[in-house]
C-alpha cells in the first residue's frame, strides 16, 4: 500500500462517520450519504498527486460537499424530467389578463378622479390615503382642524365614488 493509500486508509476509519453525518444533513438521506461518503473517499484515493495535499481531512469535507451538490442538482433534474411537460389545463397562479386589465382600468378612472378633485382635497386624500398621516397630523401640516380634514376626505371619497361608478350608473 503507497503512502497516500495509507492516508486515505487512516481518513476512511477515523472520518467516515462524521462524513457521512454531514452529507445525511446535507442531503437528508443517510442512504445515499453512504454512497457519497464512499465516492468521496475514492476520489480522494485516485488522486495522483495525494501525497502533497497539506489537509487531507479539509479536502475530503470539500470533495465530498462538492459530490453532495452534484446529486442534489442530478435530483433536482430527474424530478423536473419525470414531471413531465407542463400541464395547460393547470391555471397559472396570479390574475388573469382579463382581470389586469380591469384593475388597470380601474386605477386609471381612479387615478382621473384624484386629479380631478380641488388641490386642497387632492393634498388632504393623499397625505391621507398615500402617506397614511393621521386627521392631526394633516391638520397641524396644512393650519386647519380635524374636523375639516373629515369633511375633505368624506368629499374625496364621495367624488371618486360617484367617478367610479361612471355616468348614468
Amino acid at each position: 500500500m503507497t503512502g497516500w493509500a495509507a492516508r486515505v486508509a487512516g481518513l476512511f476509519s477515523q472520518h467516515r462517520a462524521s462524513l457521512e453525518a454531514f452529507l445525511s444533513r446535507r442531503t437528508g438521506d443517510p442512504e445515499a450519504a453512504r454512497d457519497l461518503a464512499q465516492d468521496a473517499f475514492l476520489r480522494l484515493a485516485r488522486m495522483p498527486d495525494g501525497e502533497r495535499v497539506e489537509n487531507p481531512a479539509g479536502l475530503l469535507f470539500t470533495v465530498a460537499d462538492r459530490i453532495a451538490i452534484d446529486h442534489g442538482r442530478q435530483a433536482q433534474r430527474r424530478r423536473l424530467r419525470d414531471a413531465g411537460p407542463p400541464d395547460e389545463a393547470i391555471p397559472a397562479p396570479g390574475p388573469g389578463a382579463e382581470a389586469l386589465a380591469d384593475r388597470r382600468q380601474t386605477f386609471e378612472r381612479l387615478a382621473g378622479a384624484i386629479r380631478a378633485l380641488s388641490p386642497k382635497a387632492r393634498r388632504i386624500f393623499l397625505l391621507y390615503h398615500v402617506e397614511g398621516r393621521s386627521y392631526r397630523e394633516i391638520a397641524d401640516a396644512l393650519g386647519i382642524s380635524p374636523r375639516t380634514v373629515e369633511y375633505h376626505l368624506r368629499q374625496a371619497l364621495e367624488h371618486c365614488r360617484a367617478h367610479l361608478k361612471g355616468p348614468g350608473t
